[in-house]
């Protein structure tokens, strides 16, 4: 296959659990609809149409994402309530000090080629979540021939499906942490992978797959399907699957 790999840095990042309110816990790297939402603002898409285009072309989507921890925001904001629009307060939760690897793979080389253009040139302002969290873009690189293997030393990204009882921790980077490192396992979310839209554009979720979170820390049991980008190998997900 044909890839990219996209290098970002962010001072903030954050991606909503779309199944939290008041509280809104980051996910730990961006899912791929928020890789959808980013590779649109490049095209100068809206998010109907670029999810389209990668459904349309199968584009495949992966990252990889570390950050030096995080912080809580509290919000202050309006909604609609019937007719009235009232306040209310909401938490938010944020990644800080953000580097990130973004992968993009497909069979079409011109595909990936008009991909590769935009993101060397975006239409729009890139962002890691929030529309507040611009990135600086440190590099674009167009990947020839992506091949597949398996592994499963895959740290600092999310993976379809549900791994949690498939992991382990890797004791011997374990060793060498200062004791007050805290120690977290996988996390698991349902997430949208599809939707429908409303004459006005707004979202319907339609279809919801999971995916397992890991960190740098966590490694699974058996290898799995991964694929490999200048020797930086990730999961992916593919649209129109």
């Amino acid at each position: 296959m044909n890839g990219i790999i996209v290098s970002l840095y962010a001072m903030t990042a954050s991606f909503r659990d779309p199944n939290t309110h008041l509280y809104q816990e980051s996910i730990l790297a961006p899912p791929p609809t928020t890789i959808v939402g980013i590779a649109g603002a490049a095209l100068g898409y809206g998010f109907k149409d670029a999810l389209e285009y990668f459904k349309e072309n199968r584009i495949s989507v992966g990252c990889m994402l570390k950050s030096q921890g995080n912080g809580k925001d509290l919000w202050n904001y309006s909604k609609i309530k019937g007719k009235e629009v009232v306040k209310a307060i909401l938490l938010r939760e944020f990644l800080f000090d953000v580097t990130a690897d973004i992968f993009f793979a497909c069979e079409d080389g011109e595909k990936i080629d008009e991909l590769y253009d935009s993101l060397k040139n975006p239409q729009y302002a890139l962002s890691l979540g929030n529309s507040d969290d611009v990135v600086k873009i440190l590099k674009v690189d167009r990947i020839i021939n992506v091949k597949s293997t398996e592994d499963n030393m895959i740290r600092d990204t999310w993976i379809e499906g549900n791994y949690i009882k498939d992991f382990e921790l890797d004791w011997e980077n374990i060793k060498g942490l200062p004791i007050k490192r805290t120690i977290k396992p996988p996390i698991v979310k349902n997430l949208p992978v599809d939707f429908s839209f409303t004459k006005n554009d707004e979202r319907i979720a339609t279809k919801f797959y999971k995916f397992t979170f890991l960190g740098d820390l966590h490694m699974l049991k058996k290898p799995v399907l991964v694929y490999d980008f200048m020797g930086k190998r990730v999961p992916l997900f593919t649209f129109g699957k």
